[in-house]
C-alpha cells in the first residue's frame, strides 16, 4: 500500500513503529552508545613532593583544550605523565588517564628534547 503525494519525515514513523511492534529496536535505542568513563588515577601529596613544583603541560590533537600534566622528578630525567587534571580530593590529586593514542602522542612530544629520559604513565 503505497501513498501518493509528497513524502515527509512522518511517513517513515509508520515503518519504525511496525518494526518496534515486531520486537526490533529503534535506531536511538541501538547498542551501548555511551563511552566508558575511565577511573580517575590518584597521586597523593606525599608522592607529589618528589616532583618539581612546576609541571610540564602538553596538548593532544584529540583534545586540544584540556592540557596533559607531566611531572618531572626533582634533579632527574624521570617523567610521570599524570593525565588530565580532574580535581583535588582527600589530600590527593585526581587525573583522568589518557588513551593509548594520546599516550603515544605525549611521549613523542616529550622525547623530542629528552632522548634518554625515563617516561612512565600514571
Amino acid at each position: 500500500m503505497k501513498k501518493s503525494g509528497p513524502l515527509s519525515h512522518l511517513d517513515n514513523r509508520e515503518g519504525l513503529t511496525a518494526n518496534v511492534s515486531r520486537g526490533q529496536k529503534l535506531p536511538e535505542q541501538g547498542g551501548s552508545m555511551q563511552k566508558e568513563v575511565p577511573a580517575k588515577k590518584r597521586i597523593s601529596k606525599l608522592e607529589l613532593a618528589k616532583y618539581d613544583t612546576t609541571p610540564l603541560y602538553f596538548y593532544t590533537e584529540k583534545d586540544s583544550l584540556n592540557r596533559v600534566t607531566v611531572l618531572k622528578e626533582t634533579g632527574k630525567e624521570i617523567y610521570l605523565v599524570a593525565g588530565r587534571y580532574s580535581k583535588f580530593e582527600n589530600d590527593s590529586r585526581l587525573y583522568t588517564p589518557l588513551t593509548e593514542e594520546e599516550k603515544g602522542e605525549v611521549e613523542k612530544q616529550l622525547r623530542m628534547g629528552r632522548k634518554d629520559a625515563l617516561i612512565s604513565f600514571l
